[in-house]
């Protein structure tokens, strides 16, 4: 018995190490893991020389020492090759950011499996009671000790502790993170076409910068481009158009758009390639074929098709896109919480509430780029993308409350329906009184907003709870919650425009007006929104581009052109801009500020969630059995974004805009699943039905024969019809007519 408490008190000295790295007291860390390891090796050798043995088989021998030997060598790894050696057992002081990798990242305590390896082998190679006994006794003599560093000990060591916990199981893996685990091996060894690309563990120069607080060198490498003229910028975007050429005329699918041109000059590239859409690289794209691309990608990317088909829009991105999207997110998080230039407030270790779609969405890839070893997601990344949307803002929500929250990366309508159910009191019906007392950090923060709300005479927002250093938004929907994430959050949202071909096009800074576009992922060329419109109605017309150094304030349509190996050339986006000035006075920005507007083609999107096209559209309206002449419809922005369909009836139809709006609403949500998502999540309800006068669409026509239309324009389009259009369409008609009138479902 004495062999076995010596034992037990080696164990215990050896967990000692643990209070003395918190401490930092100087060469008594050694002392103590080599001591208690030291102990315990005597107690066994004492146990193993002295006990009276048993008798066993010679193969049953064999088997424990092989045992043993793999026990040991497993050990080992777990102690001393897995963690980092000086700075773990040598070093004062905690010394070493939280491992979460290798055997670490299936249970956060992996030696306990080879060293009951190691017991149980003890027990075959020196068979008594006394040595049964002491492994049984040690075993679970280090199962509690490692409770008590689970619960107590190592939270307050290591920053991001409790988000590991939520992580990865204590003990015994689960076949979720054995499945990541898997995923991300076969990631590392074999560069696939349906890979998720996994950060390198190696540190970029920006990391290196943030992490030694160089904010001078910082801002100057992430945000410079603020600072450039606009020649400065154009000669950017020569360089590496000419850059990108080169690449291009190498491959398959370059050869095919170029058409056998081979433009040496920006002049000629403009005046000899064609524009292109997406129907131009479908056929290589879709199938995300990696051979024939100007640079061979490092992962895939896709989009939502149009609504009501079942593709996506795949698009590859390259490694070296991804180096430069880098700075470009940092640059989002340092304009989104300074007040001047170089003034960077974050600091490492920050939280940072997870709100984007998860990759293979663009937004998620973004996500995966930014260095996670700076910041702690809530939840963390790797969580986020096993579950679903809701459950992830759940868990992160839950996460912020327990933890604090310095930034929200979110898109914007996930960050107004966060607001509306806190404000609703949504946290109240899932966190009872017993969870709270476990959890007293969050118990603290909703009780201090409670009385600030309470003082003010208002519902509890998530600004009572959190002080933010900043908020970045992502979604076509941006402008028109601005005020209300502005009252809901504290602070104005920092918004950005981009997409999954064009990652990230502009973004705003810290006066959160207009946004600036960037120079380096993406050459820019613009259509004015008069041709963009002649060209969908007269397929022969080449629209005419114009260079950024060339725009004009007002509306365009958006070209690209992808660097660094991207495959897009001269692209059409489909987006429609707006251009409100040459450059910003305000913050002495040389650059164009622009804000994004809507989609110019056939698509309708709704709060960034659904994309709503016109054979959709038509079928729900169809399939409500509703007697109809036409309709068109169209987004419109009131207190939040509307689909608007206008909709004439064919006489003695019976039916008030209310029915006619809750009819389509239904067929919708059976047609589109995004759609009916975004009523559940956000409870938004986008549908507004405006009933047109009887013979609207006949006046229409004849206006429109009046004004010498041609045949191909005597109906308003059933997508996105303009002011003039609409006012044409509700005024009075020459014959009986019903006043129009707009219900809301």
């Amino acid at each position: 018995m004495t062999y076995i408490l010596i034992g037990i008190m080696g164990f215990g000295i050896i967990h000692l190490f643990d209070l003395v790295a918190i401490c930092r007291v100087r060469y008594l860390k050694p002392l103590m893991w080599i001591t208690g390891t030291g102990l315990l090796v005597f107690a066994a050798y004492g146990i193993a020389v002295n006990a009276d043995h048993i008798d066993l088989p010679v193969w049953l021998t064999g088997a424990g020492y092989l045992l043993m030997a793999v026990s040991l060598a497993t050990l080992a790894y777990a102690l001393f090759g897995n963690l980092p050696f000086r700075q773990t057992y040598l070093d004062a002081g905690i010394g070493q950011d939280l491992v979460t990798t290798g055997l670490y990242g299936l249970v956060r305590h992996p030696g306990i499996y080879p060293y009951a390896g190691v017991t149980f082998s003890m027990v075959i190679l020196f068979p008594s009671a006394d040595m049964l006994m002491a492994a049984g006794i040690w075993l679970l003599a280090d199962l509690g000790l490692i409770w008590i560093q689970d619960k107590f000990v190592f939270p307050r060591m290591f920053a991001g502790y409790r988000h590991y916990q939520a992580e990865t199981p204590m003990l015994v893996p689960s076949i979720a993170v054995l499945k990541i685990l898997i995923q991300k091996r076969l990631a590392f060894i074999q560069l696939d076409k349906n890979k998720t690309y996994i950060r390198s563990g190696n540190m970029s120069r920006n990391v290196e910068l943030f992490k030694k607080g160089e904010h001078q060198e910082m801002w100057q490498r992430c945000c410079g481009f603020i600072d450039l003229s606009i020649e400065e910028f154009m000669l950017i975007q020569k360089r590496l158009l000419l850059e990108q050429l080169e690449m291009v005329k190498k491959c398959e699918l370059g050869q095919k758009i170029l058409g056998g041109t081979n433009p040496e000059t920006l002049e000629e590239f403009r005046r000899t390639v064609p524009l292109t859409t997406y129907a131009d690289y479908a056929p290589h794209l879709l199938k995300r074929r990696m051979e024939g691309l100007p640079r061979k990608p490092i992962l895939w990317q896709c989009t939502s098709g149009k609504s009501g088909e079942s593709t996506f829009r795949w698009v590859p991105v390259t490694s070296r896109q991804l180096d430069e999207i880098e700075p470009l997110i940092f640059a989002l998080i340092f304009f989104s919480s300074c007040q001047n230039r170089g003034e960077i407030k974050f600091k490492e270790g920050d939280k940072v509430f997870y709100g984007m779609a998860p990759p293979p969405y663009a937004t998620g890839t973004m996500t995966r780029v930014l260095p996670h070893e700076i910041f702690e997601f809530l939840p963390p990344v790797e969580m986020s993308e096993q579950v679903s949307f809701e459950e992830r803002t759940k868990v992160g929500f839950k996460m912020a409350l327990e933890d604090g929250l310095d930034l929200c990366f979110a898109m914007s309508s996930v960050a107004v329906a966060i607001g509306n159910r806190f404000s609703g009191g949504g946290s109240s019906s899932t966190l009872n009184r017993k969870y709270l007392m476990a959890h007293p950090g969050m118990a603290v923060r909703l009780l201090r907003g409670m009385i600030k709300s309470k003082m003010e005479k208002r519902k509890m927002l998530p600004r009572d709870v959190w002080n933010l250093k900043g908020m970045i938004t992502f979604g076509l929907d941006g402008e028109v919650y601005r005020e209300k994430i502005k009252e809901m959050w504290g602070r104005y949202p920092l918004d950005f425009h981009g997409c999954t071909e064009a990652v990230v096009i502009a973004t705003q800074t810290w006066d959160y007006e207009g946004m600036t576009f960037v120079p380096n992922l993406n050459f820019f060329e613009f259509i004015t929104e008069q041709d963009s419109i002649r060209s969908s109605q007269d397929p022969d017309f080449v629209p005419p581009t114009y260079l950024l150094s060339e725009i004009k304030p007002g509306n365009y349509e958006l070209v690209i052109t992808s660097f660094h190996g991207g495959p897009f050339i001269r692209y059409r986006l489909g987006h429609l801009i707006k251009i409100h000035s040459i450059r910003n006075e305000k913050l002495d920005i040389d650059i164009p500020q622009m804000s994004f507007i809507g989609r110019i083609d056939d698509q309708i999107d709704i709060a960034g969630f659904t994309r709503l096209s016109e054979k959709v559209i038509w079928q729900a309206v169809e399939k409500t059995g509703i007697e109809y002449v036409g309709w068109t419809a169209r987004k419109e922005i009131e207190e939040k974004p509307v689909l608007n369909i206008y909709l004439e009836l064919k006489g003695g139809t019976g039916l008030s805009a209310q029915q006619a709006a809750m009819l389509i609403h239904k067929q919708l949500k059976k047609l589109d699943v995004p759609y009916s998502e975004l009523e559940t999540f956000t409870g938004l309800n986008p549908l507004t039905v405006t009933l047109l006068p009887r013979g609207a669409f006949a006046a229409y026509k004849q206006h429109q024969v009046a004004q010498g239309a041609d045949i191909t324009r005597l109906k308003p389009p059933h997508l996105n019809p303009t002011d003039d259009m609409i006012a044409v369409l509700i005024q009075p008609a020459e014959v009986p007519v019903v006043t129009g009138e707009a219900v809301k479902v």
